[in-house]
């Protein structure tokens, strides 16, 4: 059975890792990094660095991340010199995609970031619906665009060829940053990051959903990460009714939010063709006139904190209704909370700042029974008295598990992560 990473970081900014294979809190490399908040999945962590920018740590593996760049080679064949790129003013470029609208000579191709290299030089595809071409590769057709055949005929007038060219992502076991071309022009540094959606419905093998939170209450939807590009493409504005300061994104279509005014939104419409969903659902505090600071979401829960460090949980969410029914209140106090593997719930105590885990959750009780304490001494304090042993689980200021993946969040003290480690 592969074993779970539960991820945290301290007061210090210093990110930690503990493996139910293992008996104390490892410190992660890249010590000369300070980070504020870390979201996790099984493959990666994505983190917001106290430099307020965007960092990605991809865990080693046997299988490489490669990705396979391709562009079409187009001639038209003339009674002077034969087949050439002399073209017709109304044919396709010279260098094209495979529509022949977009124009993709050799040379326009770069790497998407550092992290990236090539792995060899363009060559010609020499294989065409399974069989062997001819030497060069070239395909055959009437005219632009047609079907194309390996074999020339004698109304053949223009021919293709394909050139492929592989990149393999090379930034393993490391903390990265992500180019700030990709992050584009935001307006203001991002406040809270999640990871999730990745067992939507027949959503396609490594596809993930992150949302983030900025320092002006906007929520933004980085679109695009899948497990041939782990840094994703670009990020997308989500428009929201009012300032939002905290979201949590599980590991199916949940998302929910929460509003600078105490309230909560939550998102629907989120599927596999619409990743980011389509409007918002308010849903009031769960205590009238406290408003709530945090929110976690699982496959089917939904955990709330409210100002006073009341714990609320959700009832009746499901796929078909991702607002529940309403609100019950749980015995403790948190400062914050997160849903983890198999919903299990984990917390930080609001008095002693300890980490604690929800006892007794399961399918038919969603809820579970009572909070117990974690208790894991650091690999520095190994050797230090027992006193010691819980002086992480007291920096703590939040954590975040999910279901295959892991994810945690900071305020001013500790941040937690749970994922499976089936990479090891």
């Amino acid at each position: 059975m592969p074993s779970s990473l539960l991820w945290a970081v301290d007061v210090y900014g210093r990110v930690y890792s503990l493996s139910t294979a293992g008996q104390q809190w490892e410190h992660c490399p890249d010590a000369h990094l300070e980070f504020k908040r870390v979201t996790a999945i099984q493959q990666c962590c994505w983190s917001i660095a106290c430099d307020n920018q965007i960092y990605l740590y991809v865990h080693a593996s046997e299988v490489p991340i490669r990705y396979q760049e391709e562009t079409y080679e187009n001639q038209r064949w003339n009674p002077v010199d034969g087949f050439s790129d002399r073209l017709l003013p109304s044919d396709r470029w010279q260098w094209s995609d495979v529509t022949g609208l977009e124009h993709q000579p050799l040379g326009d191709f770069q790497l998407p970031s550092e992290n990236w290299e090539w792995e060899a030089d363009w060559y010609v595809d020499e294989n065409f619906g399974g069989e062997p071409t001819e030497k060069g590769g070239w395909t055959y057709a009437i005219d632009f665009p047609a079907t194309y055949t390996k074999d020339k005929k004698w109304n053949s007038c223009v021919r293709r060829r394909r050139w492929i060219r592989y990149r393999r992502y090379k930034a393993r076991d490391t903390w990265v940053k992500i180019p700030s071309e990709q992050t584009g022009s935001l307006p203001d540094p991002f406040n809270d990051i999640t990871c999730g959606g990745w067992e939507i419905t027949e959503e396609p093998r490594g596809c993930l959903s992150l949302w983030a939170v900025s320092l002006q209450g906007k929520v933004w939807f980085r679109c695009g990460i899948n497990h041939h590009n782990p840094e994703g493409s670009v990020w997308e504005e989500v428009p929201v009714p009012a300032e939002v300061v905290q979201i949590s994104c599980g590991p199916g279509d949940l998302v929910w939010a929460v509003l600078w005014e105490g309230d909560l939104l939550v998102r629907e419409g989120i599927g596999r063709d619409c990743l980011k969903g389509s409007s918002w659902v308010t849903v009031e505090s769960p205590n009238t006139g406290v408003a709530a600071t945090h929110v976690a979401v699982g496959v089917n829960v939904v955990w709330a904190v409210t100002k006073d460090h009341k714990v609320w949980f959700r009832r009746g969410v499901n796929p078909h209704n991702p607002c529940g029914s309403g609100w019950m209140g749980m015995v403790g106090e948190m400062a914050m909370i997160n849903v983890g593997l198999n919903d299990q719930v984990w917390g930080i105590g609001f008095e002693d700042r300890a980490v604690y885990f929800r006892q007794g959750v399961t399918a038919s009780e969603l809820s579970g029974k009572a909070w117990k304490v974690v208790s894991v001494p650091r690999d520095s304090e190994r050797s230090h008295s027992s006193a010691s042993a819980s002086s992480l689980q007291r920096l703590v200021s939040f954590i975040h598990m999910m279901d295959d993946m892991c994810c945690t969040l900071t305020q001013s003290a500790l941040l937690l992560v749970v994922t499976s480690e089936s990479h090891t």
